[in-house]
């Protein structure tokens, strides 16, 4: 009786009968230059990238802007853009308060600068911190290292100040 039921017992497992079906096969596709692209009939649009705004091109003012991050961790819940004398700034305010100051570049290159050139927080009357950074150009990646209070090191950041949400009337007119 014994072989039986472990003849079915085999029997069952080999066909497959109450296994688990199959996990989808997940298609890696390779961003490298020598990956080869299947021929298409089908017109792909291609992806818009928005050019990079210097100040030269926006009227003086505060503009409300947002701010890509490149970790969950460096969150801004807020920011301010000041374009002012032909040069931009932008208030980043923080969703925590994990991060004492900040530099405009790498980690590496923070531990090597003047510790002048560290950018402090102030307080808003919330008791949010908020970071005021200077801004090369909107919609291009800057690196920023943030310097963990906790943890006493610098992370690096990679930021964008996007200019998606600023007003028609922020353009410099020609």
């Amino acid at each position: 009786m014994k072989r039986v039921f472990v003849f079915f017992l085999a029997i069952f497992l080999l066909t497959g009968c109450g296994a688990k079906p199959a996990e989808p096969e997940i298609a890696v596709v390779s961003t490298t230059a020598a990956a080869t692209v299947p021929e298409t009939t089908e017109t792909v649009p291609e992806e818009t990238v928005p050019p990079m705004i210097y100040a030269d091109q926006l009227a003086e003012g505060v503009y409300e802007i947002t701010v890509d991050s490149s970790s969950s961790m460096f969150r801004v819940v807020h920011c301010q853009l000041t374009v002012s004398e032909g040069s931009m700034t932008a208030a980043m305010t923080m969703s925590g308060d994990g991060y004492g100051m900040v530099y405009m570049g790498t980690g590496e290159a923070a531990l090597a600068a003047d510790e002048a050139s560290y950018i402090p927080f102030t307080l808003t009357e919330t008791g949010a911190k908020v970071f005021t950074v200077p801004v090369e150009a909107l919609n291009q990646a800057l690196d920023c290292a943030a310097w963990s209070i906790s943890k006493e090191k610098w992370y690096d950041r990679t930021l964008v100040f996007e200019s998606v949400a600023l007003p028609q009337e922020a353009f410099v007119q020609e």
